[in-house]
């Protein structure tokens, strides 16, 4: 099951990936992060490793998160286990003044998960969709100075 959404901030592209793909900024923008914390000695680029604990609508899931490729200034890529096994990235590029961030998500549905698909796509879709509309005020309320 894959969801993609993207928006619209207005910000220079380097300062959306540089935000997004600092993790210590997840729990700023990031409404469904209960914890998060760094495993391991590699704080940024590809190897980081963090696990966080997210929840909604009253369930809670664990998620090992390790960042697995990296384009400077374009993309950003990641694979999940725990809960669930998912693949992502965030993807960046230049819009008129600003910037579009596009975010997608790919679960790998197993068994019974299967049936569920509809309301899971349905509660990833709203997720993030607030997590966006989050991370557009906060990235454009600020001078990007103020965002690194």
């Amino acid at each position: 099951m894959r969801v993609r959404r993207t928006v619209y901030i207005g910000q220079p592209p380097d300062v959306v990936l540089a935000f997004v793909g600092d993790h210590a900024n997840d729990r700023r923008w990031r409404r469904e992060l209960d914890t998060h914390e760094f495993v391991g000695d590699v704080r940024e680029g590809v190897g980081l490793r963090m696990h966080q604990a997210v929840s909604y609508q009253g369930r809670s899931t664990e998620l090992n998160l390790e960042v697995t490729d990296i384009t400077p200034g374009e993309r950003i890529c990641y694979r999940a286990h725990g809960g669930v096994r998912a693949h992502g990235s965030y993807d960046v590029r230049p819009d008129g003044p600003g910037a579009l961030l596009e975010v997608s998500i790919t679960l790998e549905l197993k068994g019974d998960q299967r049936m569920l698909e509809r309301y899971l796509r349905q509660a990833l879709e709203h997720i993030v969709d607030e997590d966006l509309d989050r991370l557009k005020t906060l990235l454009e309320a600020e001078r990007p100075e103020e965002l690194m």
